[in-house]
């Protein structure tokens, strides 16, 4: 959802024109939490959402930042439900290894 967010906001001439003029910058952050399915409703959940177990820190990196930063112009990156020291840990070498090749 928040990769949909970013793509539509990116596309928006009117949009981008406010963040420039503004000086805004974006950041963007994802969970562990498995998919939730369109016709998903809280009155028929019977329990937690399960995280995810396929999203290592390097998939996160991989998968969500890389994206975020190289196609989307976000900033600022971080995590929420789910997401680990080592997740934040591999952000952070990620980051710095963008601002190594700029």
């Amino acid at each position: 959802a928040i990769t949909k967010a970013l793509q539509s906001m990116r596309l928006d001439k009117n949009v981008q024109r406010v963040l420039s003029e503004n000086k805004i910058i974006l950041g963007a952050y994802a969970n562990r939490l498995t998919p939730v399915p369109p016709d998903w409703s809280l009155e028929e959940s019977d329990g937690a959402q399960p995280f995810r177990i396929d999203l290592s820190p390097k998939d996160y990196c991989n998968d969500f930042v890389s994206i975020w930063t190289n196609e989307l112009g976000v900033q600022m990156i971080g995590g929420c439900c789910g997401i680990t020291p080592e997740h934040i840990n591999e952000i952070e070498n990620f980051s710095f290894h963008l601002c190594k090749t700029v």
